[in-house]
């Protein structure tokens, strides 16, 4: 087989002016070559004609002819020896094959594993998942769950209203005298039995001398209470006397009906209003609340394990456009569906959105479980400026942390209990004695 390096040195013999019979001999003695090769290879470089010319030479007459074993070319192709032209051998049949496939295997093998460290990593961190989505998940499976337990505290600094400290010594007998109040709340539900609803919870109120702890416990649709720790408060003198006294305040009569009982005035929504929806009513205002845009992702954080839960860990912020939207469309269905009653029809939730104009500085982060989509943790940084004309702003700090979903949770009635109302009515007609020995 004639090769490109066969060529080029005999063009290079050639211009040296060896003649064809130089030529062949060196290559058939010393290289290898067949005669029939170096007749096709000498067609491809020069005419026959010329090479048998004796009448060409080109190369001085005072360069002495090379012996017929020196067939060294003397140039950039001086490397290249006679007796290593060579015809190519033959390559094994499917070797060039079989070494394309190891590579391609090995390529596809190295893309599997790309892929999958890619998914895993994935999958771990979270980089498909949005807050928003991973919110309205965790909404259902905290509605799907039937019991668990919390503990959230909160902590406000007062420090930038100048008369807050003057006005609370003022309503408690003891004075006080710091500015940061903390709030504690722990407890635990369980909804396993729609028909009786249980939870159980004690909190805790702090400010300097100030402090104030109570239990509360709800079961069989009555509510109870003790006060563990009472304040000394000056227009409730009897306060303390009834420390570690359960008192019941009951939500239902045994007929099922709702009780108007003392709390009910001092909550903004009337307690009956959802009774008037039907269960698709219900079902629906649920899905739009579930669905509704309240936060937004600021950043996403590597996984963390909260209480034994791997959880996905957010930084977000307020959604206030979502949150003014959500309103709007609440207004308007219940609206729409309570056309013939006034109280819907005079359902409006929208004034919120001026309670948003006083937040500052709002800054939250939440933990969501990757596998049981549940909220395991949160934490909201943030100011309130009540007056927009004053630079006074209340700092507001909260944790919570739920832990121990779909867990046996215990809760059982106190042995005894004083009724709320007698408990009011002690209660006042004890200040109005005090009030009246003082004034005589």
């Amino acid at each position: 087989m004639i090769t490109p390096e066969l060529l080029e040195y005999m063009r290079m013999e050639v211009a040296k002016g060896k003649t064809r019979e130089e030529i062949n001999r060196a290559l058939v003695s010393g290289g290898g070559w067949s005669e029939d090769d170096l007749s096709e290879a000498f067609k491809k470089i020069v005419p026959m004609q010329k090479m048998d010319s004796p009448t060409i030479t080109l190369v001085s007459p005072a360069v002495a002819p090379a012996t017929p074993n020196i067939i060294q070319p003397q140039n950039q192709f001086s490397n290249i020896e006679p007796a290593t032209i060579k015809p190519p051998v033959d390559p094994i049949p499917n070797q060039p094959v079989k070494e394309s496939k190891k590579i391609f295997f090995i390529i596809l093998i190295i893309i599997l594993l790309g892929i999958l460290g890619g998914g895993a990593y994935a999958y771990y961190s979270g980089v498909f998942v949005s807050l928003p989505r991973l919110t309205s998940q965790a909404i259902d499976s905290a509605r799907a769950a039937h019991s668990a337990n919390y503990d959230i505290t909160a902590n406000v600094d007062l420090s930038e209203f100048q008369d807050i400290t003057s006005e609370l010594s003022q309503l408690f007998s003891s004075g006080i005298g710091s500015q940061q109040l903390s709030f504690t709340g722990k407890g635990s539900y369980d909804n396993s039995d729609p028909n009786n609803s249980k939870s159980s919870s004690v909190i805790s109120v702090n400010m300097d001398s100030f402090s104030f702890t109570a239990e509360f416990r709800l079961l069989n649709s009555i509510l109870y209470g003790v006060i563990i720790k009472a304040p000394t408060i000056a227009f409730f003198p009897m306060f303390s006397s009834y420390e570690n006294k359960w008192i019941s305040i009951p939500f239902k009569s045994p007929d099922g009906q709702i009780v108007n009982n003392p709390l009910t005035a001092l909550s903004p929504v009337n307690p009956n209003l959802t009774d008037k929806f039907t269960a698709e009513q219900k079902d629906y205002i649920y899905k739009m609340s579930r669905d509704a845009h309240f936060v937004k992702s600021v950043k996403k954080l590597s996984p963390e394990t909260v209480g034994g839960e791997l959880s996905y860990h957010f930084i977000f912020d307020l959604d206030r456009e979502g949150i003014v939207s959500y309103l709007q469309s609440l207004k308007e269905y219940v609206n729409s569906i309570g056309k013939d009653d006034s109280e819907l029809s005079a359902f409006d939730p929208t004034s919120f959105t001026k309670s948003l104009d006083t937040l500052k500085d709002f800054k939250g982060e939440i933990w969501i479980g990757r596998n049981d989509k549940l909220l395991h943790k949160f934490m909201l940084n943030f100011g309130i400026q009540p007056d927009e004309t004053k630079v006074e702003k209340a700092k507001i700090n909260v944790v919570g942390i739920f832990s121990e979903w779909n867990q046996p949770v215990s809760i059982v009635a106190p042995a005894e209990s004083i009724p709320i109302e007698t408990f009011i009515s002690d209660m006042l007609s004890g200040s109005m004695e005090q009030a009246k020995e003082k004034g005589e």
